[in-house]
């Protein structure tokens, strides 16, 4: 009964990695049209366009806007607000959080939890208030004298940037212009002029990119960036909570992998390529058809509890190559090695010249143990059962020498 217990739970755990596609499918529908919730109208659920929207009255549940339209909130959102691309006005009240990409956000009127905007500078006008904390990245954050603001303010502004960015220029320029030997004027058409290019140090200049756009584009770059760490950190847990709650599982799994790697990455691909037909099968009998969610999800976890067991591996092979001792827990073991793989593929996205191949090497070393894991999985049937490697066969055994017979001298003559 315990056994089939622990068999169960872990099938639950797989069934958290399609939680996230299940709660995708509940998002509300985007509309092509501009949304307005009238003074006095109270409109239950969220919404969702890729126009503006306008709250006058009361919207019970969350708003998206995601095409740049403006987001005014004059009546009260209880849910959370996210808008892309627009200017956000709420001389009204949200009791969620508040996160702008690309836009300003102004506010007048109150928001109960956190305001985070990436891209846009922050206001606080008026009598606004912001009970929560303010997080702004590529524009400042500006409090009017009776504005109120109960939590921390972490601000980065585009323009500091920029202006360091500009100094470099200058000092670059004044470089180039030492080892030249030539010392031009200010107003000097020769002020660090090359064949194509002319650096007059101000940076809202350079490639057209004035000082919005330059907001707008490291706001996108440091959404990217946060967006990639994210799913990265969630990969990492997801590998890790085998080994916490199935430590036993995980490690005949590892010891499968340890005894024969590459019947495990024959079988665990075998189950990839069979994976398709076999779903079909059961698509195409009618019988069949209830057992698709449960093959899947037995397939999921599978593949979780493999792969737990071959970051195991991948860390235990890193330790050994640096001659020095690694995390001794189960489940620290498990993190690292995920968090290696996460960090190849996150430095990969990085660094220009040979990121592609340092990516592509992330990639090839996770498909390579998703197999390897899953034919660790069948192999030790979920690890519940440890694995024997095939004995080797015996030699067969060398019969005795006969004994030399005796040489018998011929007569004498």
């Amino acid at each position: 009964m315990k056994m089939n217990m622990k068999k169960l739970a872990l099938a639950y755990l797989a069934s958290l990695l399609v939680m996230g596609g299940t709660a995708w499918a509940r998002q509300p529908e985007v509309k092509h049209e501009d949304i307005m919730v009238a003074k006095g109208q109270t409109l239950n659920g969220d919404i969702a366009t890729d126009k503006s929207i306008t709250v006058e009255g009361t919207l019970n549940g969350d708003a998206t806007a995601l095409g740049g339209g403006t987001v005014t909130v004059a009546g009260e959102i209880t849910g959370d607000l996210v808008s892309m691309g627009g200017p956000v006005l709420i001389p009204g009240r949200v009791r969620g959080d508040v996160s702008s990409i690309g836009g300003p956000v102004d506010v007048s009127g109150r928001v109960h939890g956190n305001l985070s905007a990436v891209g846009g500078k922050v206001t606080l006008s008026g009598e606004g208030q912001v009970d929560g904390e303010i997080s702004a990245l590529g524009g400042g954050v500006d409090k009017g004298p009776k504005a109120v603001h109960r939590g921390t303010v972490n601000s980065f502004s585009a323009d500091a940037l920029k202006g360091t960015l500009a100094g470099a220029l200058r000092t670059a320029r004044s470089a180039a212009r030492s080892a030249s030997g030539i010392h031009p004027g200010p107003n000097d058409p020769r002020n660090w002029r090359t064949d194509s290019y002319s650096f007059k140090g101000n940076l809202s200049d350079l490639g057209g990119m004035n000082s919005g756009n330059f907001k707008i584009f490291g706001g996108l770059m440091a959404a990217w960036l946060a967006a990639i760490l994210l799913i990265l950190a969630a990969e990492v847990l997801l590998v890790t909570l085998p080994a916490i709650f199935f430590p036993d599982n995980v490690q005949k799994a590892r010891a499968a992998i340890n005894g024969d790697l590459w019947k495990a990455c024959a079988i665990g691909a075998l189950m990839l390529v069979g994976l398709f037909p076999g779903l079909l099968l059961m698509v195409v009998s009618i019988l069949g058809i209830p057992l698709v969610p449960f093959a899947l999800i037995l397939f999921a976890a599978a593949g979780l509890l493999g792969l737990s067991a071959f970051s195991l591996l991948l860390q235990e092979r890193f330790f050994v190559g640096l001659k020095k001792a690694g995390p001794a827990s189960l489940p620290a073991q498990a993190a690292t090695g995920a968090a290696l793989l996460a960090a190849l593929f996150f430095f990969g996205k990085l660094i220009p010249i040979i990121g592609g191949a340092l990516s592509a090497a992330a990639v090839m070393i996770l498909a390579f143990g998703v197999m390897t894991g899953l034919g660790a999985a069948w192999m030790t049937r979920m690890g519940t059962r440890p694995f024997a490697p095939a004995a080797l066969p015996a030699a067969p055994a060398t019969p005795p020498a006969a004994p030399a017979a005796a040489v018998t001298p011929p007569p004498a003559q």
